[in-house]
This record gives C-alpha cells, structure tokens and sequence, in this order.
C-alpha cells in the first residue's frame, strides 16, 4: 500500500510540473468549428488548451527579451514559472562579485504587486526615471537594495541585489530592456 501511495504522489508531482508545448495555430483553429458544430463543451476545452499555448509563446518571448549580457553584467540563470494565474520570470546576473536578481511578474498578482510598489514610494522609497519608465528605489542597510517598475501592462518588473550599490542597480536597471519586456508581455 505504501509503494502505491508513493508511486501516486511521485506521478503527481511529475504532471503538476508537465507542461503542453503545443503550436497556438493548432489549439486555437478548431475552437469556431466545434462551437458551429453545437459542440460546446469540447470549443471550451479546446479554448483552454488555446490559452495555455499562448501563454507558453508568451513566455518564450519574453525570455528572449532578457539578454545574454547587459551593461557589463553577465546572465548567469534564466527561469521561468506559472502557478495561480501568475507567470514569473527571474535572471541572476553577475559582474565583479557582485549579483543582481531581475524578476518579471505578471498575469493575475502582477498588477497588485505593482500597486505594492506604488505604496512603497509612500513608505520611503525614492522615485527614478528609468528611460519611460518610473521605477521606486528601496535601499537596504547592507548597501544593496531593490528597484521596481510597474509596467504598463500590469506587470511588475524588480531589480533587486544585497551586495551591488544603488548606483550599479540603477545603472543596470536602466540599461535593461524595459519597453522591449513590457511590449511582449502584454
């Protein structure tokens, strides 16, 4: 009983992490047809199976938006997760010792973790342009500190770093990619 158990949750757990890697163009083109046809339930699973690969391309693209190297600072990881309705991207970039961590959130709890960043500017934290960009700057006692961006998509963009000063996080912030992050993500 107890292999069976464990042999249950290890199967589980392999398809909670599963992904479909499916062409939109194959998901999406049949969902009219069956609707026509009075198929209904199978259009609103076909629908859903449409969402999912869009989202996976959507993904796709914004990983191609961060780049290999940037302003010096050299890309060491790229991951990429969905759960709950929210997508997060995160890059670990490295120069001289140093790290900073650029997370990109969005789908449902992007836009409130924008709306936090705006509180944050209430809470001491210190306005910055970012190219068209408005990013808020929270310094922390170590000499690190984090940078957030609300994008107008209604995601969330965070540079953030223990070690880095503020001015190597801002110089990195506004040499990322914002506008070309924010245009595929929409």
């Amino acid at each position: 009983m107890v292999k069976r158990t464990c042999l249950f949750v290890a199967v589980l757990c392999c398809l909670a992490g599963a992904q479909a890697r499916e062409d939109p163009k194959d998901s999406c083109g049949g969902i009219l047809k069956l609707y026509e046809q009075g198929d209904v339930n199978a259009a609103l699973e076909e629908a859903g199976w449409c969402v999912e690969a869009l989202e996976q391309a959507q993904m796709s693209m914004q990983r191609e938006v961060f780049p290999a190297e940037i302003a010096g600072w050299k890309r060491q990881s790229l991951d990429q997760n969905k759960a709950l309705g929210m997508a997060m991207t995160e890059a670990a970039y490295n120069k001289d010792e140093q790290s900073i961590t650029v997370s990109l959130m969005g789908g449902a709890g992007g836009g409130f973790l924008g709306s936090l960043a705006q509180l944050g500017m209430m809470a001491g934290g210190t306005r910055m342009r970012l190219g068209d960009y408005t990013g808020v700057a929270m310094t922390e006692s170590g000499g690190g500190g984090t940078v957030t961006v609300s994008l107008e998509n209604g995601g969330t963009l965070s540079f953030q770093s223990s070690r880095a000063g503020s001015h190597s996080l801002k110089e990195f912030a506004t040499a990322f990619p914002i506008g070309a992050l924010d245009k595929v993500s929409e």
